[in-house]
């Protein structure tokens, strides 16, 4: 577990020494499956840009959460990411991208039975596409979808099935 979080410090470094700017931003929304709000914040590094276009890779933290029968279930996607984002018409412009990860999902509450905390940790995987709006030189508004698919947890010997989800997101970002 030390060894890969070392290697994606490695990884997070080298991209920040080479990258032409840098870019944080943050969203939320609502899961229209789930019926959840969804939050996510994501740090990016612009590696390749002209008039038209900027290429980022970005590492992203999401989180949901959902209450039923005394249960609290929580999500939290860890992602990297693979952004596009390209200039449209005057100052309006889109974004797509790819990223995959893991997915932290918890159970906390009791039961019959006394408390309830389980835990598990599976492969996450999303996609995104959205709408622009240039509001400065370094800041940008966007509305968007995401789409969100989590692996089976296991909690305690048993396979929950977490599924997929479809995001409506509006957030902002800013370029350094």
């Amino acid at each position: 577990n030390m060894k890969k979080r070392l290697t994606a410090l490695f990884i997070i470094t080298g991209l920040a020494a080479s990258a032409q700017a840098v870019i944080i931003g943050a969203d939320a929304g609502y899961l229209l499956d789930s019926e959840e709000e969804y939050y996510s914040a994501r740090l990016g590094f612009e590696f390749k840009a002209t008039d038209q276009a900027s290429h980022q890779l970005e590492l992203e933290v999401g989180y949901s959460e959902a209450e039923e029968a005394g249960l609290e279930a929580d999500l939290l996607p860890v992602t990297l990411n693979y952004r596009l984002q390209a200039a449209g018409h005057g100052k309006f412009g889109y974004y797509a991208g790819l990223g995959a990860g893991f997915a932290r999902t918890s159970i906390d509450g009791v039961s019959i039975v006394g408390p309830v905390r389980l835990r598990d940790t599976s492969f996450a995987a999303q996609g995104f596409a959205g709408v622009t709006y240039q509001v400065g030189p370094s800041t940008t508004l966007n509305l968007g979808a995401k789409y969100i698919w989590v692996d089976d947890a296991n909690f305690a010997g048993t396979t929950v099935e977490v599924g997929d989800d479809v995001a409506l997101l509006a957030g902002f970002s800013f370029k350094f």
